[in-house]
């Protein structure tokens, strides 16, 4: 008789005996998560802004950080990584360890970017992991000069472009930024003809209009509408399903012809892939109760933002679709800034 005759083979007992060994491993990992989790964090927490600093983009960490330190009972720490449209800061954070201290802000860019760009060093999908979507920003607006005599609505901006066979210009803060894809989606939708300038930041795109260097630009109605009531802009139309309750004068692209045109801009938080869920989970909890505050929501407003919640599965999924939707439009328009 051969000494191994049950070697390779489990009787019911042994079979048992493994199901039961898998649970108590199970179990082990479930209970050692929960400890991390809960010993989580023990060092400060790092936030990667892919912005300068006293940028718009860099407002809305810097007004959650307080709050959400004093939550978790941990400094958080803004580390300002701008450069390369936000490609810069993504590729930092996704070498990152996945250990719950290093986390970034990103913005639509970060959809749009695999698009815009030949290559990116980065996977937007596989190389992180998103923790919440945390704000929207307030209404993009149409915006002309006063200086452009003859236009208060869309449709005169779109005929009297035509009329200067590419003579009227428009500002963007730089090639492959939200505003400079906007105006080339809108251009190839109404059969406008602009030509496009672009700066450095959002404020040198503002002053341009403002001095009369341009005659329009997508602003945040947060800048657009001050500057509106004091007279130095003229408001044309606001992106969105519906007129904006701070200016229901306003009417919406829709409104003026084009239902279709649609950008929107998101802002929300993720780690590197490989985040403990539970560590993932407490951190969207953490965001969340801040962002819910009403403190917070008015703090946001004043900024141009309206704060909102997700789920970690929520802002994945929103991710991807605008990948995809941003594809299709970077295709369409043919931008490039490679």
């Amino acid at each position: 008789m051969r000494a191994d005759h049950g070697r390779g083979r489990r009787g019911p007992g042994g079979f048992l005996a493994g199901l039961m060994l898998l649970a108590a491993a199970g179990a082990l990992l479930a209970a050692a998560g929960a400890a991390l989790a809960q010993a989580y964090p023990v060092r400060p927490i790092r936030v990667v802004v892919p912005a300068s600093p006293a940028t718009s983009l860099d407002a809305l960490p810097r007004a959650l950080a307080q709050d959400l330190g004093a939550r978790l009972s941990s400094a958080v720490v803004i580390e300002n990584m701008p450069g390369a449209g936000g490609n810069i800061a993504a590729a930092h954070v996704a070498r990152a360890a996945p250990d719950g201290y290093t986390i970034m802000l990103q913005i639509t860019s970060f959809a749009i970017n695999p698009s815009l760009y030949r290559k990116v060093p980065y996977d937007p999908v596989r190389q992180f992991d998103p923790i919440i979507l945390a704000a929207w920003s307030a209404p993009t607006m149409l915006v002309v000069s006063p200086a452009l005599e003859g236009v208060r609505s869309v449709k005169e901006l779109v005929a009297l472009s035509r009329t200067r066979g590419g003579r009227l210009n428009y500002a963007s803060p730089g090639y492959g930024t939200p505003q400079h894809i906007a105006m080339e989606l809108f251009k190839r939708m109404s059969g406008a003809d602009f030509t496009h300038v672009p700066y450095k930041t959002p404020g040198d795109m503002v002053k341009a209009v403002l001095a009369g260097d341009v005659s329009a630009i997508f602003a945040s109605a947060n800048v657009a509408i001050p500057q509106a009531k004091a007279g130095k802009l003229r408001i044309l139309a606001a992106i969105g399903a519906q007129r904006w309750p701070l200016s229901p004068e306003v009417p919406t692209i829709g409104e003026a012809g084009y239902p279709e045109f649609r950008f929107d801009v998101w802002f929300g938080f993720l780690a590197p892939a490989g985040v403990a869920p539970e560590i993932v989970r407490r951190l969207n909890a953490e965001f969340a109760a801040v962002l819910n505050t009403a403190s917070m929501k008015e703090l946001l407003a004043k900024q141009g933002l309206v704060a909102t919640t997700s789920s970690p599965e929520e802002f994945a999924t929103l991710i991807r679709t605008d990948l995809a939707h941003w594809a299709r439009v970077i295709k369409e328009t043919g931008i490039s800034v490679d």
